[in-house]
């Protein structure tokens, strides 16, 4: 299980035993993204914790500096056995 009380950093992306929150999630948070001013339209990137929002979206643990939407608590994918 994911803590979502942890902070992202930007290397979960590559941690497996985080997992991704569910498609229509992650698309929700991009959709409120793309319609704030502080995103670099250009490059997704926020101008707040200057994260690439599309790979930031998908992570369980990350929240919006702006408090515009929240981590989710999800159980992660593992390789193990």
């Amino acid at each position: 299980m994911v803590d979502k009380d942890r902070e992202s950093r930007p290397w979960d992306l590559f941690n497996k035993k985080i997992g991704r929150v569910e498609k229509d999630i992650a698309l929700e948070r991009l959709s409120i993204c793309l319609g704030c001013p502080e995103l670099i339209r250009l490059t997704k990137q926020c101008k707040i914790c200057k994260c690439f929002m599309d790979a930031k979206t998908k992570l369980p643990n990350a929240s919006c500096p702006l408090n515009k939407w929240e981590a989710v608590e999800t159980i992660g994918e593992t390789n193990e056995g």
